[in-house]
């Protein structure tokens, strides 16, 4: 058990999250209410899943991402309409923060995303031609290290 560095709940089960590019302990209650993204080392091991995982609702192509620039864009089409954040918020039956946190250019949730684009008729995802899938496998139980991912990745440049 420990404590939640956004609330300061303690005794609490925590993970690791990412708020405003931070890395921080927070806890479920947190996650959940504040849309919060779970951080994920890309070296770490996958856990067994105990139950089954909830499919995912795909409503754009896995092509597209968000836009670099979607906080400015949230903000215009905000302010084209003539909303206040606390108008869109309520609008949109969700908290003020999120909204703010959004025109911040802190990333919603998927949802978060949907929901805006519908509400204020507003692109804020684009396409993307990038591939971000790409997975290294240590080759022994040392683990892997910069050395190995290098050699790696000169291998398959070389094999192609």
């Amino acid at each position: 058990m420990a404590v939640c560095e956004l609330c300061g709940a303690e005794g609490v089960s925590t993970n690791r999250g990412i708020v405003s590019n931070v890395s921080v302990e927070v806890c479920t209650r947190c996650t959940e209410t504040m849309g919060i993204e779970l951080h994920r080392s890309p070296f770490e091991q996958k856990r067994p899943q105990l139950r089954k995982p909830m499919p995912q609702r795909r409503t754009q192509s896995d092509k597209t991402e968000l836009s670099s620039d979607f906080h400015i864009r949230l903000r215009k089409a905000r302010d084209s309409k003539g909303w206040t954040q606390q108008e869109l918020a309520r609008r949109m039956n969700v908290r003020v923060n999120l909204i703010q946190k959004a025109e911040s250019g802190t990333r919603p949730t998927d949802d978060l995303i949907s929901k805006l684009e519908k509400v204020l008729n507003v692109k804020l995802k684009e396409d993307s031609d990038v591939v971000h899938d790409s997975m290294i496998s240590p080759t022994s139980s040392r683990g892997l290290t910069i050395a190995d991912a290098l050699d790696e990745f000169l291998q398959g440049d070389s094999d192609g």
